[in-house]
């Protein structure tokens, strides 16, 4: 043990943890607390959860692809959140939040645990753990709701450490876990065990391990896309999340497409081939993924190819993408990156003898990593509200542009189990209920919440929300129960 490592108070690890913490729940929660989470996708799940926890399965209305008649496990295969379901009955609307920050926080701790058990320097383990906790793709992840892969990336940390220690039990316990997540994860998980195949070329047990990981992830990944979610869609719904024109209609052309023109694929890398939306974004935003890729260590992806490898799936998922946004460095779709380059960083920093350089080179990726999110943090977002999502260190994050006490007077006044067409922010805090809407879509909803803040009412622009609420009224269909200064509740007559 070196002379610097003992010097190192075990309360360390317990006080990044916190720290991180505090400041996860400071974004999060907070966000939902200042109604500043979504019906996409936040009220889609607090749907899902309300069911789950009452023994149901989940037809969900908010989607309109679903519209109530079609298993949501058609849509994403999330078995996971059949496990997380009871605790709705303690944490409610914010159950899902709270897990996703336990588990960013246990997925940094895994890898505190395997540097710990390769470096025997526990110092340099939690600089690595806290590079993790303040990397770009979990703010990013943290400022929009929740999403199950964000629970299945955080944990493949977990994977190594098990595989370090040869206990088979836990690798398997936490693959399952990370395979339940959600059906795309699967797919990763098969180049992750590639990788791990090949960070233990030398080892014969530990690589046949990276190989098992591979297959059972491949068989599961077939399984669940061959049969699993067809079964739940019932020949009511294709799989929507084939969305990536730019090489074919289907999975056959996609991977003919990468095979005979590989040229092309490599260019789709860098240059934008989505058309409209916002074209200052689409033409910068994938530069601007690679540029904080580096800026956070990522060229210890090329030091350490083996992790690079396990990034293929998660490069092909955004790039070849038609949605603009999920080629940036926004919402939940970076959050693979983060434990595969912090594990490639300190792998490679670990292979120093000096126990100095180590703790130096540790301190400033963290600062790097550390910076690179700063900047995140400032930037232009294609999200509602926009920076207030992510700055916890800004007074704008904590204020709302209308009162909470007004928008919550308009909640109260809903029946619990009445059908509702709700404002977008204001959904996902009243999903326990069989049919919810987002406005303005009504369908056969016997309530009507919407609330215009003045400054983003999507669907809506904010300026049509007036004249939208009159054209309901003057149908003389519905009855203005309560009307505040920014917002109505009404009921069918």
């Amino acid at each position: 043990m070196s002379a610097i490592n003992k010097i190192n108070p075990r309360w360390l690890v317990w006080v990044i943890i916190l720290f991180f913490g505090c400041i996860y729940f400071s974004i999060s929660i907070y966000n939902h607390y200042n109604f500043r989470t979504f019906a996409f996708d936040l009220g889609i799940k607090n749907q899902v959860l309300w069911d789950y926890a009452h023994g149901r399965m989940n037809y969900n209305t908010i989607m309109p692809e679903l519209d109530g008649k079609v298993n949501v496990l058609a849509n994403h295969f999330e078995p996971v959140m059949f496990l997380i379901a009871p605790f709705y009955y303690i944490f409610g609307s914010y159950t899902l939040l709270i897990f996703q920050i336990g588990f960013i926080l246990l997925g940094g701790y895994g890898l505190y645990k395997y540097l710990a058990e390769i470096s025997g320097d526990r110092i340099f383990s939690a600089l690595g753990m806290a590079m993790f906790y303040a990397m770009w793709g979990v703010f990013g992840a943290l400022s929009f709701d929740f999403h199950t892969n964000v629970l299945g990336a955080v944990m493949v940390p977990w994977l190594f450490f098990a595989i370090q220690r040869k206990k088979h039990a836990l690798w398997l316990l936490v693959l399952i876990l990370i395979l339940l997540c959600k059906e795309n994860v699967a797919l990763w998980m098969v180049f992750v065990g590639l990788g791990i195949f090949f960070h233990w070329i030398k080892d014969k047990k530990r690589r046949n391990i990276g190989l098992f990981t591979a297959l059972i992830s491949a068989v599961y990944f077939i399984g669940v896309m061959q049969y699993i979610m067809p079964y739940f869609a019932d020949g009511k719904l294709p799989y929507l999340h084939f969305k990536y024109s730019a090489l074919g209609s289907n999975w056959s052309e996609a991977i003919q497409t990468v095979f005979t023109r590989p040229g092309y694929t490599f260019r789709l890398l860098f240059e934008s081939h989505s058309p409209g939306g916002d074209m200052v974004f689409n033409d910068h935003a994938k530069w601007q993924l690679h540029t904080f890729v580096l800026l956070s260590g990522g060229i210890f992806l090329l030091l350490r190819p083996q992790f690079l490898l396990m990034l293929v799936p998660i490069y092909a998922q955004k790039m070849f993408s038609d949605d603009p946004v999920k080629w940036s460095i926004f919402q939940q779709y970076s959050i693979e990156f983060v434990p595969i380059i912090v594990l490639a960083a300190f792998t490679f920093i670990n292979k120093s003898e000096n126990a100095v350089v180590k703790i130096l080179a540790g301190v400033l990726l963290f600062l790097a990593s550390f910076d690179a999110t700063k900047e995140f943090s400032g930037l232009w977002k294609p999200l509602p509200y926009g920076k207030e999502l992510t700055n916890f260190y800004q007074r704008s994050h904590y204020k709302r542009e209308i009162s909470r006490k007004e928008i919550h007077s308009l909640i109260k006044a809903l029946p619990k189990k009445a059908s509702v067409s709700a404002t977008f922010y204001v959904l996902p805090h009243i999903a326990n209920r069989k049919k919810i809407y987002q406005f303005p879509e009504v369908k056969d909803a016997d309530y009507i919440l919407a609330v215009n803040d003045g400054y983003y009412s999507y669907p809506l622009d904010s300026a049509a929300f007036q004249p939208t609420m009159d054209s309901i009224i003057g149908t003389d269909l519905w009855t203005v129960e309560l009307k505040t200064e920014h917002g109505y509740l009404m009921k069918r007559k």
